[in-house]
């Protein structure tokens, strides 16, 4: 290394510009990004706005895929299992290893069915009341009950994390990062309103991570940086809690096996930007997914983790000039716009009137923009696709015709493209 002149940071854009040949080196290099970020060709040290620590999580992380109805499913590999209702009844054949967690449908139903005492293993409840009047527009029963609902179940502590903050669903449905992560702790911000600061341990984040590799990385540990920081606001020293999950957004029916492809880099994303638990959908997750795409696509982090060795190092993201620069500037960013949303009244008080909706309509149709612009590709649907697949119909779910609220809805940005095949 001694061998080698150390070139300051005004050494390197000189490098760059000689190498442009008279180019302007900000028109050229320098781009904007949907949420005003610019991003440079060249980091250093000097990009480095703040002192870096590593991220102190387990270097593991939790491997889960979906429970199946096979008597003969290996789980040897996984720390847990997604679990649906209609899946209930079979919990008690399961390993107690295994971390269970619950995605509910019809939460009244179902609690008001089981004792979940019983179940030492089901630990990760996936009831969010305000994600799901978020997308549906209208409540489970009313707010009153299931705001109480939830408070029920903190007190009962049956659950480790009983409480979830869906921002998947803002990810899903087009939003800019900087908007995910600000929405996400708006939202988590309403539940410590409303519930009270005993919900901080009970409160976990589940987040699509998408296929912008470094900025959901940046996503990530920008979203558990501010989730820290104000926790600190409330004299709060519960955990941030991370479940990531592949998105869909990007995924299509068409040259499906692209799909696999995607996903595998989004987990690494996920990895990367340290989250607690990552979930990879299947393939073919968009119509109807089998046993194999299912165990294909847990087996897809088996990779990063005994062939990439993605669990050997506490952070290797820790104090790369890019990311670290980026994960600042989306921190600042979305604390902006969480502290304009929270003088605005709040999470529910802007989806009530509307300006959460608008937000993300407005960012979601300009990457949509992007892709019919083909500016944003996707290999073998608005590129280099191939003549010869024929997908079959996408079935799309009925959408609610009176609601309280204008509902988020979450759209594929292929879908047009596959309705017009």
């Amino acid at each position: 290394m001694e061998d080698f002149k150390q070139l300051n940071p005004q050494e390197w854009k000189l490098k760059v510009q000689a190498e442009l040949a008279g180019l302007d080196y900000n028109e050229v290099l320098v781009w904007d990004t949907a949420e005003g970020i610019q991003i440079k060709p060249v980091y250093t040290q000097e990009d480095l706005l703040q002192t870096v620590f590593p991220i102190q999580t387990t270097k593991d992380w939790k491997i889960i895929g979906q429970f199946l109805p096979d008597a003969n499913q290996d789980t040897s590999y996984l720390y847990g299992l997604k679990i649906k209702d209609q899946q209930i009844d079979k919990l008690k054949s399961l390993p107690e290893y295994l971390d269970l967690f619950f995605d509910l449908e019809k939460p009244f139903e179902v609690l008001s069915k089981n004792n979940f005492a019983s179940f030492k293993n089901l630990k990760y409840l996936g009831l969010d009341v305000l994600g799901h009047f978020a997308e549906s527009g209208d409540w489970y029963r009313s707010e009153e009950e299931d705001l109480a609902l939830a408070e029920k179940l903190i007190d009962e502590g049956n659950f480790a994390k009983s409480v979830e903050v869906n921002a998947s669903l803002f990810q899903n449905a087009g939003a800019n990062h900087v908007l995910q992560i600000a929405l996400a702790i708006s939202q988590a911000v309403e539940y410590l309103e409303t519930l009270g600061e005993k919900v901080a341990p009970k409160l976990y984040f589940k987040v699509a991570v998408g296929g912008n590799y470094f900025f959901e990385i940046a996503k990530l540990r920008a979203l558990r940086n501010l989730w820290e920081l104000i926790l600190a606001e409330y004299n709060s020293d519960a955990e941030v809690y991370i479940l990531a999950e592949t998105s869909l957004r990007n995924k299509s029916v068409l040259d499906v096996y692209n799909n696999v492809i995607r996903s595998g880099l989004e987990a690494a994303a996920a990895v990367q930007g340290k989250a607690d638990v990552v979930y990879a959908f299947p393939y073919d997750s968009i119509g109807k997914s089998s046993d194999f795409s299912e165990e294909l696509a847990s087996k897809q982090q088996l990779l990063l983790q005994k062939e990439s060795y993605f669990d050997k190092v506490m952070d290797p993201i820790s104090g790369t000039y890019f990311i670290e620069n980026l994960t600042e500037l989306m921190s600042r960013n979305a604390l902006d716009l969480f502290k304009k949303l929270e003088e605005e009244g709040g999470f529910l008080k802007g989806l009530f009137e509307g300006r959460i909706q608008k937000m993300i309509q407005k960012s979601a149709d300009r990457e949509q923009m992007a892709f019919d612009e083909g500016e944003m590709i996707l290999i073998g649907v608005n590129k280099f696709r191939n003549p010869s697949d024929q997908p079959k119909p996408v079935e799309k779910p009925s959408l609610p015709i009176m609601t309280q609220i204008q509902p988020i809805i979450r759209k594929r940005l292929a879908e047009k493209i596959e309705s017009d095949l």
